[in-house]
């Protein structure tokens, strides 16, 4: 219904992940509802590439840049390496190559490193430094962590970004309004001290 509805908390159970396949066909069939929620509507899906193991091709039509879109499980540090391969392996392709495979891969620059998009598992240490190393030389990592839900009937998909870290949230001190104070604003400064004369 594309409607967004916020359910309460005591209502959710947490359920078995899902597996590697289901989740590959639940992105690849719904990856532009899939894009808006983590952000990125402005990358458009091309499809699987099975010759280079991409789970999913996309584009950046803001940036011109490939999206290399691997859809892992289990450690971090695996599903970083098959993106990186795949993304070699995207990188070689001439133009005639990117136009033949898809129209939208027609305004992207041959021999650009894509970007890599990793859904599916947690970042551990191991994957974080892996990925820190690669982003140094160039080479765009995102990584985003599902989790599954139950209310009722129904599977809610959680999707949390692994990888970088985002930002904490920022704390809420107070609301003012005009009326009355808040009981959790600071308390106001002292009046300044009197002037003393010097002896």
């Amino acid at each position: 219904s594309k409607t967004l509805v916020a359910p309460e908390a005591s209502e959710l159970v947490p359920d078995e992940a899902l597996s590697r396949d289901e989740l590959h066909a639940l992105i690849t069939a719904g990856w532009e509802a899939f894009a808006a929620e983590i952000g990125l509507p402005r990358i458009k899906a091309v499809g699987p590439i099975a010759e280079a193991d991409v789970d999913l091709l996309a584009m950046d039509v803001d940036a011109g840049r490939i999206t290399v879109v691997i859809v892992g499980e289990g450690a971090g540090k695996s599903s970083t390496g098959r993106a990186l391969s795949a993304a070699a392996h995207i990188a070689a392709w001439d133009a005639d190559k990117l136009g033949a495979t898809h129209e939208l891969l027609q305004g992207a620059t041959p021999g650009d490193s894509p970007r890599m998009l990793i859904v599916g598992p947690k970042f551990d240490e191991d994957a974080a430094r892996l990925a820190d190393y690669l982003s140094k030389h160039d080479m765009n990592i995102t990584a985003y962590h599902v989790e599954v839900m139950r209310k009722g009937g129904d599977r809610l998909m959680t999707v949390k970004q692994s990888y970088p870290a985002p930002p904490p949230a920022p704390d809420i001190v107070a609301t003012v309004d005009s009326k009355k104070k808040s009981k959790n604003s600071a308390p106001p400064p002292p009046p300044p001290a009197e002037p003393v004369e010097a002896a």
